[in-house]
């Protein structure tokens, strides 16, 4: 199985229009492969991505709580996977939008749908996306959550320029992923992308940061920004 749930690779995305940069060289590729292989889809498992742990150091009842009131939002889960928030955001009452790259993983999903309640199933809808396209209509979403999906965007102020197209006015961004640190799980060091550097590329974007966390969780930092 995979080494560990955090390089569920789920990716991504850098919106419609985003030129290649230096980043989508050969180098990122196999470094994109390498994530992918890591995350396992051959031997998918819900025991395994739903686990006991990932749900300790993840907290996503935490993760939940910063999000607000979310029903009759539509949130993009953008680097879903198997649907770790996806499942727990639509329960809440908004309509998700669970993007992601690998077909496998959004089969993943569409095959889990039916063991939840049917108002469940109804809110939660699939969208397969290109690395640099995750086929969001223009002001589509009230809301963007991202978990450990950043360092694989290559143009990543290109890619938030683009993004806020598919935002609604007053739309909040949500980024979550590892310290820049050794820690027990995550990806390598040196693809780790430190909080400070997430902010500062959310700023030349164009976007306020609101909020920058790196004490709630564990492992990882979390960052809110508003279009």
């Amino acid at each position: 199985m995979v080494k560990h749930t955090i390089l569920l690779w789920a990716l991504l995305t850098a919106f419609a229009a985003c030129k290649p940069v230096s980043d989508t060289s050969d180098h990122a590729a196999e470094r994109r492969d390498e994530g992918l292989k890591s995350r396992g889809f051959d031997e998918l498992s819900s025991d395994y991505y739903e686990s006991q742990s990932r749900v300790i150091w993840q907290k996503p009842e935490l993760v939940l709580s910063l999000l607000g009131e979310l029903h009759g939002k539509t949130v993009a889960d953008i680097g879903a996977g198997t649907g770790f928030f996806s499942f727990r955001i639509a329960s809440q009452g908004a309509k998700v939008i669970a993007i992601d790259i690998d077909p496998r993983a959004i089969a993943w999903i569409d095959g889990e749908k039916s063991r939840y309640p049917v108002d469940v199933q109804a809110l939660l809808n699939t969208r397969l996306a290109s690395p640099d396209n995750p086929n969001l209509k223009a002001s589509e979403v009230d809301l963007v959550l991202m978990v450990n999906t950043y360092i694989y965007i290559a143009d990543r102020v290109g890619y938030f320029k683009n993004l806020r197209q598919g935002l609604k006015p007053n739309a909040e961004i949500i980024i979550i992923d590892f310290k820049n640190e050794k820690t027990p799980l995550g990806p390598k060091p040196e693809e780790r992308i430190a909080m400070h550097q997430v902010q500062s590329e959310l700023i030349e974007a164009g976007y306020r940061v609101t909020m920058a966390d790196d004490s709630s969780l564990q492992y990882q930092y979390i960052i809110k920004a508003a279009n």
